[in-house]
């Protein structure tokens, strides 16, 4: 059955708001691959529901089953210019929150539901004042709601419900991990603004120092194969490794960054990985202004709002960037490990600039990277000791 027929099941013909879809299918990624999504169940279901609908919106598509081909779908109706263009991610956290609200028993539901919606959905709609919304960011807001309902569990299967919720059950419940303490303190301390309990707080620990760097030695060279090119590793990973080993950037910065974010003056190239441009050393900028002319040449690579592309864009989705757990996929089989790798980039650029420049540049607060310019010192100072206690004939 091809699209056509799937849309006109319902009434016999294509409503006019989808008369653009089928060539849209045509016209994105290749037809094989079309047409194997095509013969799926699910997306044949999806493609029947709205063609019997004299109407699309972003809020009847929700209405349909959750799931990939969902959100499949929706790019395919934004491309085609039938559906508008919306902060995507922000706006999935909020069906995602209505969805997830429908499936809890109504007492998890009463709490959940103003928590969700008027705590967390709220900050993060704040936050897309000054940006869009990351897939970090909204992958974070979830794990907040999703500890809240993992707590709300674990307090009914002992018995007594948010009631008996005190400061021993609270800790108990921690048990000293940072994580669950993290996610868990914005809905404790929304619990006591609300009224619902009264003085409850959560210890978080303070972030412990990376336990992983890479050799000095090695750092370098991961520097020098990419730059010289002598590597398996494609353009785009070249690059993003470059922007992680020599900034410290993090994955989720990096697969974002379009042609948007370079500029050039008096002969130098520059870089926004956060807010300030960074100038790039002319082997890095020679790269990414291949990266660049790549990407604006890539019907497939432009973002929707095509006013530039993204130099790493997604090899399946058009209009998208890759994911950042797929780049740091291929940064992984290039020999480079990201965490590590910005844990070795932190330390070097904390012991050679001012906290306040790094926290610029990088678009990092104030304290972390000065909690990084403390390690950098203070593996300074245990490196002079080892080099006189080996001068002087110690261990």
């Amino acid at each position: 059955m091809s699209v056509k027929q799937l849309l006109s099941a319902a009434t016999g013909h294509i409503p006019f708001p989808l008369a653009e879809l089928p060539a849209a299918l045509a016209r994105r990624g290749r037809p094989d691959s079309t047409m194997r999504w095509l013969l799926r169940p699910i997306p044949r279901a999806l493609l029947q529901n709205i063609g019997a609908e004299a109407s699309i919106t972003h809020a009847s598509l929700d209405a349909c089953p959750p799931g990939q081909a969902r959100h499949h779908l929706r790019s395919l109706l934004v491309d085609a210019g039938i559906l508008p263009l919306r902060d995507e991610h922000t706006e999935r956290l909020g069906t995602w929150v209505d969805e997830l609200v429908a499936t809890l028993p109504p007492h998890h539901a009463a709490v959940i539901g103003p928590y969700a919606n008027w705590k967390v959905l709220r900050t993060v709609r704040r936050r897309t004042r000054r940006r869009r919304t990351s897939i970090g960011v909204a992958g974070s807001a979830r794990e907040r709601i999703r500890a809240a309902v993992r707590l709300l569990r674990h307090l009914d299967h002992d018995g007594g419900g948010i009631g008996v919720l005190t400061q021993d059950v609270l800790d108990r419940w921690t048990n000293g991990n940072r994580s669950r303490s993290s996610d868990i303190a914005p809905f404790i301390r929304w619990l006591n603004i609300s009224g619902v309990t009264e003085g409850l707080r959560v210890e978080v620990q303070k972030a412990a120092d990376p336990s992983e760097i890479n050799p000095e030695e090695l750092h370098s060279t991961l520097i020098r194969e990419l730059i010289s090119g002598q590597t398996t590793a494609d353009l785009a990973t070249r690059v993003a490794g470059l922007l992680i080993l020599l900034y410290g950037a993090r994955t989720e910065s990096v697969h974002r960054l379009t042609t948007a974010d370079i500029s050039t003056a008096e002969g130098r190239t520059y870089l926004a990985i956060a807010k300030d441009p960074l100038e790039l050393p002319s082997p890095v900028a020679q790269l990414i202004e291949q990266l660049a002319d790549i990407a604006e040449r890539s019907a497939r690579a432009q973002t929707r709002a095509g006013q530039a592309g993204y130099l790493f864009a997604s090899p399946r989705r058009s209009h998208e960037p890759v994911h950042p757990t797929t780049l740091g996929r291929k940064l992984t089989q290039a020999g480079i490990h990201p965490q590590i790798a910005r844990n070795s980039a932190m330390l070097t650029l904390a012991s050679d600039l001012p906290a306040a420049v790094v926290a610029t540049q990088m678009g990092l607060t104030a304290q972390t990277t000065t909690r990084w310019a403390q390690r950098s010192q203070r593996d300074s100072i245990e490196y002079l000791v080892a080099r006189a206690s080996a001068r002087d004939g110690g261990p």
